[in-house]
């Protein structure tokens, strides 16, 4: 074969290549709409629906909370408790619902009203990263919501977007919990949620 005639040859078979990439690239993005699974992945939330539901929240704080939009999940710190509603807590790096210190992180799955493991602080002032979503579509007369039981209950959004709350003014070495809870169940109505976080210095 001559020079001329394999540098075309070559040339020939780079476009093809090239355009079966292009052909593929349609195909793996539409792959990314589905979630693990092959399940419809969940829809994205707007600009302004975020904006709407931090300005909420901020009005919604009681005196001695704070929140900061974080956007993504930090790296998760410490034991992390693995909470479902009906479920036992599988917890990775301590024995299950132990008294803890901080930092601990927790995932939860399917709740409506559940209890987080009891903690203590060495500290005053402690923050609570959280992201949440519904597990299926809600209607707006739902909340989910995070008390702690020393004081303080917040609105999570659930639109999938990581907050951090802080909590100032709280009892030191004292055994705490958060509750995890939906609003306006009645019935076979029942919102359930899911999501992650940590708690932190």
């Amino acid at each position: 074969m001559s020079h001329s005639l394999m540098k075309r040859s070559l040339g020939t078979v780079a476009t093809v290549a090239t355009g079966l990439l292009l052909l593929a690239a349609p195909a793996q993005a539409a792959s990314q709409t589905e979630a693990a699974g092959g399940e419809p992945a969940k829809p994205t939330v707007s600009a302004a629906e975020i904006e709407a539901n931090n300005a909420a929240v901020w009005a919604s704080l009681p005196p001695n909370v704070t929140m900061t939009v974080v956007g993504k999940m930090p790296k998760l710190q410490g034991p992390i408790d693995h909470y479902t509603q009906d479920g036992p807590t599988v917890t990775t790096g301590v024995t299950p619902l132990a008294v803890s210190t901080i930092p601990y992180s927790f995932t939860f799955d399917g709740v409506w009203s559940l209890d987080g493991r009891d903690f203590k602080s060495t500290k005053t002032t402690f923050c609570k990263d959280i992201e949440a979503t519904w597990d299926y579509p809600e209607e707006s007369w739902h909340q989910f919501k995070v008390s702690l039981s020393a004081g303080g209950t917040i609105t999570v959004p659930t639109d999938g977007v990581t907050r951090t709350w802080c909590w100032s003014s709280v009892p030191t070495n004292t055994t705490m919990h958060f509750h995890y809870y939906s609003t306006n169940n009645s019935g076979g109505d029942i919102a359930k949620a899911s999501g992650s976080g940590s708690v932190h210095y």
